[in-house]
């Protein structure tokens, strides 16, 4: 079903921009983003995000060697790292794209060097990322592995929006976990770009790429955060996709909203298409880059079209 994979593929897209955050920072956030991923760690990690009093919380086994992240249980896992990324379990699939492009955040966020402290009884520190005056994203970085054992970050009223801490922590990994060559992947071309903006409330385009079910996903980053959007031509019942669905309101529009762990979803149908956005960022950055898009529209205006031009 297109929904199921447009959440698989989402997911994993958002798991993947995440991974890439620490050489895209490297600049501001010094040493520690330089070594970050050749880091060597593993553990659980439990991460939540909370909006509008919707909470959800997951706990996942995390593996990093030699710039690859391992994430999830045995039988249900992804690895990710240098432009590959692959699915093991009962959604296999191995995907390698042709660009592993970085976006600069310097034009949006700044870094200040925090407190030292301590956390699972080892020495580490606390650094802020700022946009503007806001504190975006408090992390806490492990001093010998420069791994990011904690993070949080905050929504524009200050309130944390997601967060994740590692619960139990190891300098240590399995590289044979970690193993992507000799697999066949699918190898993601880029499109070319017809009519979608280089640049949507300060986030760019990196990529457009097909996806299932005869859609696009464009890929949109600000270095820190990032999102996929995916389009298709008609209508989707997206209320008969997933029981999983909140409804959810802007300026008296109404779009469709899931609540993950780790990144949300938004889903609406503007006049002919069928839009989701997956991703990280947080609410207010969502409100913002929901206002350059498509309204929502009534089915009701769709079928007028249709038989205007169909009869």
């Amino acid at each position: 079903m297109m929904m199921r994979r447009v959440l698989i593929v989402g997911g994993l897209v958002t798991v993947l921009a995440a991974a890439t955050i620490a050489p895209a920072l490297a600049d501001d956030l010094s040493d520690y983003l330089v070594e970050a991923d050749d880091a060597i760690y593993s553990g659980r990690r439990v991460m939540g995000t909370t909006w509008d009093g919707v909470e959800s919380i997951g706990v996942i086994r995390v593996q990093h060697h030699a710039g690859m992240t391992l994430v999830g249980s045995d039988s249900d896992y992804v690895v990710i790292g240098g432009g590959r990324m692959y699915s093991g379990g009962a959604d296999e699939a191995a995907v390698s794209f042709v660009r592993n492009s970085h976006i600069d955040p310097g034009g949006r966020y700044t870094v200040v060097p925090g407190d030292a402290t301590d956390y699972l009884g080892r020495s580490a520190r606390i650094i802020d990322v700022m946009e503007g005056p806001l504190v975006r994203m408090r992390l806490i970085v492990d001093d010998s592995t420069a791994a990011p054992v904690s993070t949080e970050v905050y929504g524009a009223d200050g309130s944390v929006f997601r967060y994740t801490s590692m619960i139990d922590f190891s300098v240590s990994a399995d590289p044979a976990s970690h193993v992507v060559e000799g697999r066949d992947y699918e190898m993601m071309l880029p499109l070319e770009n017809e009519g979608t903006s280089d640049a949507i409330a300060g986030y760019q385009l990196v990529d457009i790429y097909d996806a299932p079910n005869g859609s696009d996903q464009s890929f949109f980053s600000d270095g820190l955060f990032s999102f996929s959007l995916f389009t298709a031509n008609g209508w989707t019942d997206w209320a008969a996709m997933s029981d999983d669905e909140i409804p959810y309101r802007i300026d008296g529009d109404s779009y469709l909203r899931i609540v993950r762990p780790a990144s949300v979803w938004v889903m609406w149908n503007g006049p002919g298409v069928s839009m989701a956005l997956v991703g990280d960022l947080p609410p207010d950055h969502i409100e913002q880059v929901l206002a350059e898009l498509p309204r929502p529209s009534t089915r009701a205006w769709f079928k007028r079209i249709w038989f205007r031009l169909f009869g």
